[in-house]
């Protein structure tokens, strides 16, 4: 029954493709669409951890995260001034622990996709209308085609179109936690090899790492603001907010942002959490960020994708396509694993970003400690069904 189960998919970030690849295995006929003209390379560097690694493995894919891994050797903490505070080795550096790796996005992306080559995909499209009845999900695209499929799963982010076409607003809220972060590719001009620096003072964060390109740095920006933007998705108003408040931060910071008009990988966002209480409405489902992102300074994401996209496809297959049953049992299975990881995120939220006389060696070492703790609680609080 399951094979003639004809499923969209939007989105090909992370959940997309992996949930894709579980619908394949599990039986199922998913397509996937997304709205850019192609896999976004490079970005930001995501964990696979805890339980997540043991997804990726079942998959088949850790060997290949593991080869294309970040190698960033050694961390360090400095002053606006630029001494040295606190250094610490790679993994420790990244709150890795065991079997746990990091692999920028546009690389576990690639690696995703190719796991899913014979799955067909979309490209430079995008969904304008979805309507649903009992029998199915009419889905009109913004060249003016229409389909119809037995389901549809949201995977598109946390600024998702899906959620705001499906949902009305009093079913989902996004969560302000008070911060914002950025990211661009700028020149390695520090001759960094391998390693990453850090920056903190005054509730802002300025990081700058270089790893298997020896000619690129990736820098990154996090900070504490009330102020709203007008436009959340205005890049001119994004790079002159972030300008602005980093004027006179010391360090690097002023080269780097000298620096950011040669960038074509801008990346600029709030701190931002999505809260429902359900991620299912009708045959429409959303998963990873666009139904339950944790905050992007938790890290968590990326695993939260990987725990949902294997949970949802898997609880599709057990209930036979069943699509009433399995949606409410990934509501019923999930939600305890996103509500300790968006706790978490909270408390990442408020303990990075310190004052001036907060910074010190003794307490990145001991902030380190605990986030290396909590890590491991929260990335391994689920246990697995097996459908198989």
């Amino acid at each position: 029954m399951t094979k003639h189960i004809k499923i969209l998919v939007i989105g090909v970030g992370v959940a997309g493709p992996a949930v894709a690849y579980w619908l394949k295995r599990f039986g199922f006929s998913p397509v996937l669409i997304e709205k850019s003209a192609a896999v976004r390379k490079g970005g930001q560097a995501l964990d696979i951890r805890g339980i997540a690694t043991h997804i990726a493995k079942e998959m088949g894919i850790y060997d290949q995260i593991c080869n294309m891994r970040t190698q960033i050797k050694c961390g360090r903490y400095v002053d606006v001034k630029g001494n040295v505070l606190h250094e610490e080795q790679g993994e420790t550096f990244g709150f890795r622990q065991d079997d746990e790796v990091e692999i920028l996005r546009g690389d576990l992306v690639e690696i995703l996709m190719k796991a899913i080559a014979d799955i067909p995909c979309e490209f430079k499209q995008s969904v304008i209308k979805i309507e649903q009845n009992e029998d199915s999900v009419t889905v009109t695209y913004k060249d003016g085609r229409v389909e119809n499929y037995d389901l549809v799963i949201a995977a598109d982010g946390i600024h998702s179109a899906t959620r705001g076409m499906v949902f009305s607003k009093n079913e989902y809220q996004l969560i302000n936690l008070g911060s914002y972060v950025s990211a661009f590719t700028i020149p390695n001009y520090l001759g960094l090899d391998h390693m990453e620096l850090l920056c903190e003072s005054n509730h802002k964060l300025v990081t700058l790492q270089s790893d298997s390109q020896a000619d690129k740095a990736m820098a990154g920006f996090m900070f504490r603001s009330k102020h709203v933007l007008e436009d959340i998705r205005d890049e001119q108003e994004q790079k002159h907010f972030l300008h602005a408040s980093f004027q006179n931060f010391g360090w690097e910071t002023q080269n780097i942002l000298n620096r950011m008009p040669e960038s074509d990988d801008f990346y600029f966002d709030a701190i931002t959490q999505i809260k429902m209480k359900s991620w299912t409405k009708g045959r429409i489902a959303l998963i990873g960020d666009a139904a339950y992102c944790p905050s992007p300074l938790s890290g968590q994401g990326n695993n939260l994708a990987f725990v949902g996209a294997y949970i949802l496809a898997g609880e599709l297959k057990k209930a036979d396509g069943d699509y009433i049953q399995a949606f409410t049992r990934y509501n019923e299975l999930l939600h305890p694993f996103v509500e300790a990881n968006q706790q978490f995120g909270v408390w990442v939220s408020e303990s990075f970003l310190l004052k001036d006389d907060e910074v010190s060696k003794e307490i990145a070492e001991a902030r380190s400690n605990k986030i290396l703790a909590m890590i491991k609680s929260v990335s391994n609080s689920i246990n697995l069904p097996q459908y198989e």
